[in-house]
């Protein structure tokens, strides 16, 4: 299904424009370098250990303030127990957003574990700190569904604001995050929410990579939530792939993200990480592990990342060599079908996630008889960036319509 011209009209322009203003122009020089640590209520320092608890375990809860959204929304920070993709127990944050328009469909309110786009690598980035900090981009989505009368819980993933380096395009990592994430907010004691309310994993970009993994694990992994539907978009399908894709662009930085985040999963390439990188390289490496996204942006950019390796090749050189294969294939998404339906949304133009991995993921799914919806936007790109951007706007409508459809479907009785 193509991109329908009716949903380019003045709904999506705000919308599109807010998104690449946070993105691109929403951070000067002076104030990317002032994404602080900041845990002003001992939250994210008091967090109760997370050993000998299981996934979805609630192990601290605290209602929090929004600015200028208080009024319309309220927030609770949360953190809960999750699995790491080395099989421990470790604890991760996020925030739960309940909405105060009504629910206007049949049957029960419905909450989305939204997973966010790439934020950085460095604690300070966690989304439900920058909730509270009016800089998060996902709060557009966030808004957007829980106008619609959504309930929205957002996790910060795997070491965003919890020890550890933060394990980002880790598909079992960021699965597992979400999927705990829907365990914990039905024993809050929350309105309208227990254990048979319909929930739907809801990402784009890294988050529609952590969504499309989230379907793919359900079945095995947390049989017991009430997943119902997905929405992905531009899902960083094949990591390889992807990767290429970054080189040169402002968003080189993410490459640091994918190392330092094998890093704390996969031991086996950190020496020769080491060994592949010259002396900026691990300067290079070391600041964006601590990097939050308008920092990349503005002071990592490169056109190219060979003037970061003793050989003179570039980076995606170093993970495409065999010691890298099994940090890269178990990235895969596609392989394993998911046991609910999923909307995947795709930028035909979009150059940081090659449409063609996409297709591949879904031609995957689809090949193992699983539901997918597949819309595609087919409108030109100004460059890399700004194509993948856009379609996090234009995705929504259609995608939150899909939506709506389906769970109204899911309340009619079965003839």
């Amino acid at each position: 299904m193509l991109f329908p011209s009716r949903f380019q009209g003045t709904f999506l322009k705000p919308l599109i424009t807010a998104a690449l203003a946070v993105f691109c122009v929403g951070f000067t020089p002076a104030t990317a370098q002032v994404i602080p640590y900041t845990d002003p209520d001992g939250f994210y320092t008091s967090i109760p250990s997370a050993e000998n608890t299981t996934p979805g375990t609630v192990l601290s809860q605290r209602d929090v303030p929004m600015p200028v959204l208080d009024v319309l929304v309220k927030m609770k920070r949360i953190a809960y127990t999750s699995t790491h993709p080395n099989g421990f127990s470790t604890p991760v944050t996020g925030a739960v957003l309940l909405p105060t328009a009504p629910w206007r469909g049949p049957g029960p309110r419905p909450v989305a574990l939204l997973a966010p786009g790439t934020q950085g690598a460095g604690d300070s980035c966690a989304p439900s700190k920058l909730l509270t900090m009016g800089g998060e981009y996902e709060m557009f989505s966030a808004a957007a569904l829980l106008n619609r009368g959504w309930t929205v819980a957002v996790t910060d993933y795997q070491g965003l604001g919890t020890p550890g380096n933060h394990t980002y395009m880790n598909r079992k990592a960021q699965g597992a995050a979400l999927l705990d994430l829907g365990r914990a907010i039905t024993t809050l004691n929350l309105p309208d929410v227990n254990n048979h309310t319909p929930i739907i994993p809801w990402g784009y970009s890294q988050g529609g990579g952590a969504s499309a993994a989230a379907a793919e694990m359900h079945r095995a992994y947390a049989p017991d939530v009430n997943v119902v539907l997905a929405y992905a978009g531009g899902v960083p399908a094949n990591l390889l792939s992807v990767s290429s894709s970054l080189e040169g662009t402002a968003l080189t930085g993410a490459l640091g993200y994918v190392i330092t985040g094998m890093y704390e999963i996969y031991p086996e390439i950190r020496e020769p990480i080491h060994n592949f990188l010259n002396t900026r390289g691990q300067v290079w490496l070391d600041q964006t592990s601590r990097d939050c996204l308008p920092e990349s942006l503005l002071t990592m950019p490169l056109p190219d990342t060979s003037i970061l390796t003793v050989s003179g090749q570039r980076l995606t050189s170093l993970i495409s060599d065999d010691v890298f294969q099994r940090a890269i294939s178990e990235q895969q998404i596609g392989l394993t079908a998911p046991d609910i339906p999923v909307f995947v949304a795709q930028g035909l133009n979009d150059g940081i996630i090659p449409a063609e991995q996409a297709r591949i993921m879904v031609n995957g799914w689809l090949s193992q008889g699983a539901d997918v919806t597949y819309w595609e936007d087919p409108s030109p790109a100004l460059d890399k960036l700004s194509g993948h951007i856009h379609v996090l706007a234009s995705s929504f409508l259609p995608a939150v319509e899909w939506a709506e459809q389906r769970l109204a479907a899911l309340g009619q009785p079965t003839p």
